[in-house]
C-alpha cells in the first residue's frame, strides 16, 4: 500500500471519529480504537488503558453537554510507515451546554493508528492544551 492511500485511509477514521463524537455514538467512538489503546487526554485523568477505561471516560465525557458535541480537526499533518502512523493537528472541541451556551476551546491533539487485520485503529491518543506558568491558569482562548 502506498503512503498516499493510507493516509486517506487514517482521515477516513479521524472523519468517522468526529461524526460519531458529534453525534456522540459512544460504540461508533470506541469503534476507532484498539483493545489496548493509552490515551492522555486533556480532561479529568493523566491516562488511560485499555478501551473499556477509555470508554467509560467517553460516557462521562458526553454527558457533560446536552447537545451535539463539537469536534473540528484542522489541518492534520499525517506521516505514515508501514503499518504504523501518526497524526497530529489542532482540534477544536466542546459542544452545547445545558443553557444552550456553546462551550469549546482549541486543544492540541496527537493519534497514533496501527494497521491491524486490515484495518488502522487509535493505538495512542493525546489531548493537551497550553497553560500560563505564571497563574497555573489553562489558556483556553487561544486561536490559531
Amino acid at each position: 500500500m502506498n503512503s498516499a492511500t493510507a493516509e486517506q485511509e487514517i482521515h477516513a477514521v479521524l472523519d468517522r471519529w468526529t461524526r460519531a463524537a458529534g453525534k456522540k455514538d459512544l460504540d461508533a467512538i470506541v469503534a476507532c480504537y484498539a483493545p489496548d489503546v493509552r490515551a492522555f487526554d486533556a480532561i479529568a485523568r493523566l491516562e488511560f488503558r485499555g478501551v473499556e477505561a477509555y470508554r467509560k471516560h467517553w460516557e462521562y465525557c458526553l454527558g457533560l453537554m446536552d447537545g451535539e458535541m463539537l469536534f473540528e480537526i484542522h489541518e492534520p499533518d499525517t506521516t505514515v510507515r508501514d503499518d504504523i502512523a501518526f497524526c497530529h493537528f489542532l482540534a477544536r472541541c466542546g459542544g452545547t451546554d445545558r443553557g444552550g451556551k456553546e462551550q469549546a476551546a482549541w486543544t492540541r491533539g496527537t493519534v497514533c493508528l496501527q494497521k491491524s487485520g486490515g484495518r488502522w485503529l487509535i493505538v495512542h491518543e493525546h489531548y493537551s492544551m497550553p497553560f500560563d506558568v505564571d497563574t497555573m491558569k489553562i489558556l483556553d482562548k487561544l486561536e490559531p
